[in-house]
């Protein structure tokens, strides 16, 4: 049995109304902007703080204990 009425009616583009993507598109380059923002200061953190303890390694000044 064939059946040519199998379209759906959301086919129909008499009314389609297409969404506004500007917003989305600036929300994308917020969070990649974000992104690259918080990666940064997180890799600066991590280099100020092996930089601090290598500092102290090397002056000899790490205490173990008391």
């Amino acid at each position: 049995m064939k059946n040519d009425n199998l379209r759906a009616d959301r086919d129909d583009l008499d009314d389609f109304i297409p969404r506004a993507s500007a917003k989305r598109e600036k929300s994308l380059v917020l969070q990649v902007a974000t992104g690259v923002f918080l990666g940064g200061l997180v890799l600066w953190l991590v280099q100020l703080a092996a930089t601090a303890a290598y500092a102290k390694l090397m002056l000899g000044t790490i205490t173990f204990g008391s």
